[in-house]
C-alpha cells in the first residue's frame, strides 16, 4: 500500500510540473488622453519605439520593471513604463506585455497618454516624463 501511495504522488508531482498556468489579462483599469497626435508627426515615431521597447525589454528587465524615453527630438519625445508580476515567467510576461500594448493601440486611438492596468501586467506611456 505505502508503494502504490508514493507512486502515486510521485505521478502526481510529475504531472503538476508540465502544467503551465496563463498570465491573468483581465482589465483592471485603464485611462486615455483625449487629446489625440498625429500619425505622420514625429510623436508617433516616438511613441511606436517605446511601446516596441516596453514589449520587447520589460519581460527580460531585472524585475520586469521597465522605463524607457525615445531617443528623439525634445518636441516628440515619448516615455513608457511597463511592469510584470513576478510570479509571472518571461514568457507570460511578454505575452501580458504584448496585450496590454494592443489594447491601448486600439482603446486609446492616438491618445498623447495612455495607461492599463492589467491582473498581472500594466503599461503606461504619456508625452512628458513622469518617473
Amino acid at each position: 500500500m505505502r508503494a502504490l501511495t508514493t507512486f502515486i504522488i510521485i505521478g502526481f508531482l510529475g504531472f503538476t510540473s508540465f502544467v503551465k498556468s496563463e498570465p491573468n489579462m483581465k482589465v483592471v483599469n485603464y485611462i486615455c488622453n483625449g487629446n489625440k497626435y498625429d500619425m505622420s508627426g514625429s510623436f508617433a515615431k516616438s511613441l511606436a519605439y517605446v511601446l516596441e521597447a516596453l514589449q520587447n525589454e520589460t519581460p527580460i528587465s531585472q524585475g520586469y520593471d521597465y522605463y524607457v524615453t525615445s531617443p528623439y527630438p525634445n518636441d516628440a519625445l515619448a516615455y513608457g513604463h511597463a511592469t510584470c508580476t513576478s510570479s509571472l515567467i518571461n514568457s507570460d510576461c511578454a505575452t501580458c506585455a504584448n496585450y496590454a500594448k494592443s489594447y491601448l493601440i486600439t482603446a486609446c486611438d492616438r491618445g498623447i497618454g495612455a495607461q492599463i492596468e492589467l491582473v498581472d501586467c500594466s503599461m503606461r506611456y504619456e508625452q512628458y516624463s513622469f518617473t
